[in-house]
């Protein structure tokens, strides 16, 4: 049980580092001295990894694996990036210092909103937990199949995913300190691009998803 517990946190810590839209997003509140709110998105977007967890070891993901529904997701998850990008180049064009940070990334109830919401639309974060499973059973581990196996494994993924998303949002806060504010909102410029970047390419796969079943 040990042993799963620990390929579990072990797969969560991994799974968090590459960078995307939520990553962005703690990065935008880290550099504006805001590691509450960067904290909040933390905990929204692991809650929602964990629900989708839960969905895959307990059955119903099939049940999201639908061409449709998939590319709804999609669609959904490019639109907030898109209005996140928006208030990144709207923040970086006031007057305001970056430092101060907007409403957008001080309330501690947005931030949690925004983290849930980035990750929930993500179901194909489902197969990394599937992937969990089948790495554990090759190694002869422990199947997480009973509550209580799949409870730990949740939460240990889950722990995992957050221990590297914190770990970059104090990171970040502490490299603040170190760049001058006109290289901060240069950081910013390209935070806003990557977040259109990734809006763009959940377009073009959400096409993709629809059109696979008629091409096939």
């Amino acid at each position: 049980m040990l042993a799963l517990l620990l390929l579990a946190y072990a797969l969560g810590f991994l799974a968090a580092i590459p960078i995307g839209a939520t990553q962005v997003e703690i990065a935008k509140r880290a550099l504006a001295d805001r590691l509450d709110a960067a904290l909040m998105v933390v905990l929204g977007s692991v809650a929602s990894d964990v629900m989708y967890g839960a969905i895959a070891l307990f059955g119903l993901a099939p049940y999201l694996r639908h061409p449709r529904v998939m590319s709804g997701f999609g669609m959904v998850g490019a639109a907030i990036l898109l209005v996140l990008a928006c208030f990144t180049f709207r923040h970086v064009a006031s007057a305001r210092d970056l430092r101060a940070g907007g409403p957008a990334v001080r309330s501690l109830r947005l931030s949690l909103a925004t983290g849930f919401s980035l990750a929930v639309t993500n179901p194909p974060i489902m197969l990394w937990w599937l992937v969990g499973v089948k790495i554990a059973a090759d190694l002869g581990l422990r199947s997480p199949t009973t509550p209580r196996t799949a409870t730990g494994f949740l939460v240990s993924g889950g722990l995992g995913l957050g221990s590297y998303l914190t770990l970059l949002a104090l990171g970040l806060r502490r490299a603040k300190h170190m760049i001058s504010p006109r290289t901060e909102r240069r950081v910013y410029v390209v935070l806003g691009v990557v977040l259109i970047a990734l809006a763009a390419y959940l377009v073009v796969t959400s096409l993709l998803e629809l059109r696979a079943p008629a091409g096939g």
